[in-house]
C-alpha cells in the first residue's frame, strides 16, 4: 500500500513539541494555570502526568508557526490546557466507574477530546431501530458464543486473519495468530495490576490535595493509556489496526497511510470507545468515524510537520515527499485552533 505522506510516528510530532522555544514556559503557564482553577474552583484535575504537557506545547507550537506571535502560541497552549481539564471533570465518574480507579482521571487531550463526538454519536445510535437494542458487550458476546466468545479465542481467530493478509506462510499465520491471542489475553491482566498499583498513589495524592484544598474531591490525571486494559478497548482496538489501514486506502481525502503509529492506534481510540459502554459494535462504528477524521487531519499538518521536521533536523527517509503521524492527526483541539489562526494570518 502507497500513500503520498509517510506516517513516521509520533517522533514527528514531538520534534515540532520540544523543539519549539517556549515549550518550558508553556509547562509553567499550564502547571501555573491548573493551580489557578484549583483554587478558583474551576476544575478538580491535577494533572501529575507530566509527559502529557506535551500536548499543551504541540498545541502551542503549531498555533505559533500558524499566527507568528508567541503570545498567541501561549494562548492557544493554555485554551488547550483548560478545555482538557474541563473534560477530564466530565468524564471522570465514567473512569471511575469503568476502571475501578477512584479519583483519577485521563486530562490526555489527544484521546479525551473525542469524547464529546462519541457521546453524541451513542446518542445517536439510541435514536436508530434495531441498533438500539443490540447487545455486543464481551460478556453477551461470550455467553452467546461459549468458547468462541473468549479473548484468547477472538485474538486467535483476528490473528489468523492479520496473518492471511499479511501474505504469511501457515508458521507465519499461527505466530501471528498466536501473538495476538496472548496480547488479548494477557495485556489486560497486566494493566490490572498496574491500575491496582495506581490506587495508593492515587489515594495519597488525594490525601495530600485535600489537605490542601479542605473539601474538596480532587481528581489525579494521568495518562489514559491505562485503559488499554479493558476487553472492550482490547478487541476494538486490535480490529482498528487493520481497518485504519483499509480507511487510509479507501478513504476520499485522506494521503497518509499509517505505519508508525500503528501500536498506538487502540490508545488513541480510547474515548471512541469507552462511551460504547462495553458495546463493540458500538464502539467500532465510531472508532471507524474517528480514525477517518484522524486520518483527514494528519494529511492536513502534513505540510506542516514535514517542514518543522526539516527545521529540527529530524530524518526524513529519502524517497519521501511528506511525513505526518496519526498521533499529530489525534490532536482536534490542537488542529481547529491552528486552522483558525491559519484563517487569519
Amino acid at each position: 500500500l502507497h500513500t503520498n505522506i509517510m506516517d513516521v510516528g509520533w517522533p514527528a510530532r514531538a520534534a515540532a513539541t520540544w523543539a519549539y522555544p517556549m515549550a518550558a514556559v508553556v509547562v509553567f503557564v499550564v502547571l501555573g494555570l491548573n493551580i489557578l482553577m484549583l483554587v478558583l474552583k474551576l476544575t478538580n484535575c491535577v494533572m501529575v502526568d507530566f509527559w502529557s504537557y506535551n500536548h499543551f506545547i504541540f498545541c502551542a507550537a503549531i498555533c505559533y508557526y500558524a499566527s507568528g506571535s508567541v503570545i498567541v502560541g501561549l494562548i492557544c497552549g493554555a485554551v488547550c490546557a483548560v478545555v482538557t481539564f474541563k473534560l477530564a471533570d466530565w468524564t471522570q465518574p465514567v473512569v471511575e466507574e469503568a476502571f475501578g480507579l477512584p479519583g483519577v482521571s485521563f486530562p490526555t487531550s489527544n484521546s479525551i477530546s473525542w469524547a464529546p463526538l462519541a457521546y453524541l454519536l451513542n446518542k445517536l445510535y439510541d435514536k436508530i431501530p434495531g441498533l438500539n437494542k443490540l447487545k455486543a458487550d464481551p460478556e453477551s458476546i461470550q455467553k452467546k458464543f461459549g468458547i468462541l466468545g473468549e479473548p484468547l479465542i477472538i485474538g486467535l481467530i483476528l490473528g489468523v486473519i492479520f496473518g492471511i493478509l499479511g501474505g504469511n506462510d501457515v508458521a507465519g499465520v499461527m505466530s501471528v495468530a498466536m501473538y495476538t491471542a496472548a496480547t488479548m489475553l494477557l495485556t489486560p491482566k497486566m494493566m490490572q495490576v498496574l491500575m491496582e498499583g495506581l490506587i495508593p498513589l492515587s489515594e495519597a495524592a488525594q490525601e495530600f490535595m485535600s489537605s490542601r484544598f479542605p473539601g474538596r474531591k480532587v481528581y489525579i490525571g494521568l495518562d489514559g493509556a491505562i485503559a488499554i486494559g479493558d476487553p472492550t478497548i482490547m478487541s476494538v482496538g486490535v480490529m482498528m489496526v487493520p481497518m485504519s489501514l483499509l480507511l487510509a486506502v479507501v478513504l476520499p481525502g485522506n494521503t497518509m497511510l499509517p505505519f508508525a503509529d500503528i501500536g498506538i492506534i487502540p490508545i488513541l481510540l480510547t474515548w471512541a470507545i469507552i462511551p460504547a459502554k462495553g458495546n463493540i459494535f458500538r464502539a467500532f462504528i465510531s472508532s471507524m468515524i474517528i480514525m477517518s477524521l484522524i486520518l483527514l487531519i494528519g494529511s492536513s499538518m502534513a505540510p506542516l510537520l514535514t517542514r518543522v521536521a526539516g527545521e529540527v533536523g529530524f530524518n526524513i527517509p529519502k524517497g519521501v515527499g511528506s511525513v505526518s503521524s496519526v498521533d499529530a492527526g489525534s490532536h482536534i483541539i490542537s488542529y481547529i485552533m491552528w486552522k483558525v489562526f491559519g484563517i487569519f494570518n
